[in-house]
């Protein structure tokens, strides 16, 4: 016969598998959503990091394109610096050279070529007078020389004055016609100071530092 203890105690044990079985089921429960919980975290994280790689890898990369663009410019400003360096080291021999010309016996014929072709652009200035600009030098050594080769086309009066801010050649002035015709030396090395400066390059370029 089954007594109220029986009862008790097969209640008592089948409340406890029932507790059992619903504790397993919540564990089972939180495990599978703690789990998917920590994928998740997981795949944010990670998403995340690749975020911070690259913004970190477009810093790094604007970085490296700073640090190159200041590079080149600095690099430019030396290779320009050099070449300035070295076109005046050039432009002082090459007026040495032109020094030495003034002063040989071709300089003579020099001014003969600029004196014919000051007269061919002067001649319809028939009645005025002409200042003839020249070095103090070329005053005191050509003066007569240029006159008689000027009036050989030219009637008007001739006037010499001194220039000390010319290598050589001459500088024509028409009096009251304000007509200036500059053929001097420097007019030439100006009007040549590109072509000057090209050939000083490419020889640089070249790496011919005897230019």
């Amino acid at each position: 016969m089954i007594t109220i203890e029986d009862k008790i105690k097969l209640f008592y044990k089948l409340l406890n598998q029932s507790m059992d079985t619903n504790l397993a089921e919540d564990l089972k429960e939180l495990e599978t959503s703690y789990e998917s919980k920590l994928n998740k975290e997981i795949s944010n994280i990670d998403k995340e990091a690749e975020e911070i790689e690259e913004k970190a890898a477009k810093k790094a990369e604007i970085k490296r394109a700073e640090s190159i663009s200041k590079s080149k410019v600095i690099i430019k400003k030396d290779i320009m610096a050099l070449k300035e360096k070295y076109y005046y080291i050039f432009m002082d021999k090459f007026n040495n050279i032109i020094k030495e010309f003034v002063d040989s016996g071709e300089y003579e014929a020099y001014l003969s070529d600029i004196i014919s072709k000051l007269s061919d652009n002067i001649k319809i200035y028939e009645n005025c007078d002409l200042v003839i600009y020249v070095t103090k030098k070329d005053n005191e050594k050509f003066s007569d020389f240029i006159r008689s080769e000027i009036n050989k086309k030219y009637s008007g009066k001739v006037l010499f004055k001194t220039a000390e801010d010319i290598l050589g050649g001459l500088v024509a002035e028409l009096s009251g016609k304000n007509v200036k015709i500059d053929m001097s030396m420097d007019a030439v090395l100006e009007e040549n100071k590109i072509y000057i400066m090209q050939t000083i390059f490419e020889a640089l370029e070249a790496g011919d530092y005897n230019v």
